[in-house]
């Protein structure tokens, strides 16, 4: 289903020495090599991931500005700084039910008109995951304008100012509302905060580009963030029976019990389903580990 999110972070050097070019590499799925220290980086290999790629840039910006390695090869040159800020990127979720050219246009014509037209330049790529769920893009933009043929000396500060972000927040959602309209589609988002639109749930954590990739390769069963994200679906999943036990005393229900204590049963039925589910999945875990390493079938308990 359309859901609302717009996150805008900015790269810099001192968060463990990030390199723009390796950004630029992975969100692109291209390869791009370092000029300052020769460091090559190769996502070529998961272009399936990437559906589609621009580098939109103000009028008259001269030719290297639409060169992915030539452009942010020139952003790293000129910031000298330990600790510099290179880019500032945003991550957007497009509608699944929009078509995938839907999609990109939607995402290329907000950054030529919010980003570009304040004078960044700004490399757009769209993003799908093998499940197809979860279509994103990418934007990675300058921090600097262009001054003829070089980027200026100064960053402008209001680039950073939070009034802006607010404002693009509200045009996004705009434009996603406008796109799926356009669609045909009755579905909308709202970039209000869940205390604004007066929905009584906790926000899920964010899952994260780094846990997800840890778990796909299988470094990790279960990231700490899965954890948080289950704990906050719990806490929903009270939070209706918590408020009306406050308000009346008891809960109505259809077919499930009438009153509180009888909900409670059939809640804690359910801790039990997923309780007894992810036992059974660390156990088989274990056993196939030990087959692996040329041991019995089943893990030896002493008793």
């Amino acid at each position: 289903m359309a859901m609302f999110r717009l996150e805008a972070t900015i790269l810099s050097r001192e968060k463990r020495g990030k390199s723009v070019i390796a950004a630029a590499a992975y969100r692109a799925g291209t390869k791009l090599k370092d000029e300052r220290n020769g460091n090559v980086y190769d996502y070529s290999r998961r272009v399936k991931g990437v559906v589609d790629t621009t580098i939109l840039a103000p009028e008259g910006a001269p030719g290297w500005a639409h060169d992915s390695g030539r452009l942010w090869n020139a952003v790293e040159a000129g910031e000298k700084r330990v600790d510099a800020q290179l880019a500032r990127q945003f991550i957007l979720a497009v509608p699944p039910e929009l078509s995938v050219e839907a999609q990109f246009a939607t995402a290329r014509d907000w950054a030529q008109k919010e980003l570009v037209g304040r004078g960044m330049i700004a490399e757009v790529s769209l993003h799908h995951s093998r499940t197809g769920r979860n279509p994103h893009v990418h934007i990675l933009c300058t921090m600097r304008r262009l001054d003829g043929e070089k980027f200026s000396a100064r960053k402008p500060r209001e680039w950073n100012d939070v009034g802006l972000l607010r404002q693009q927040r509200e045009s996004w959602a705009a434009a996603v509302n406008a796109a799926l309209e356009a669609a045909g589609r009755p579905e909308r988002v709202d970039h209000r905060s869940l205390k604004d639109q007066g929905v009584d749930r906790i926000p899920e954590p964010k899952r994260g580009i780094e846990a997800t990739a840890m778990e796909r390769r299988g470094a990790v069963e279960d990231t700490r963030r899965s954890e948080e994200i289950r704990h906050v679906k719990l806490l929903n999943d009270v939070r209706p029976m918590a408020k009306a036990i406050r308000k009346g005393g008891e809960v109505k229900q259809h077919g499930m019990g009438k009153t509180w204590w009888e909900k409670s049963i059939v809640f804690v039925g359910r801790l039990h389903q997923r309780a007894g589910h992810w036992l059974k999945k660390g156990w088989r875990k274990l056993v196939d580990s030990g087959r692996a390493k040329g041991e019995s079938s089943e893990p030896h308990l002493e008793r």
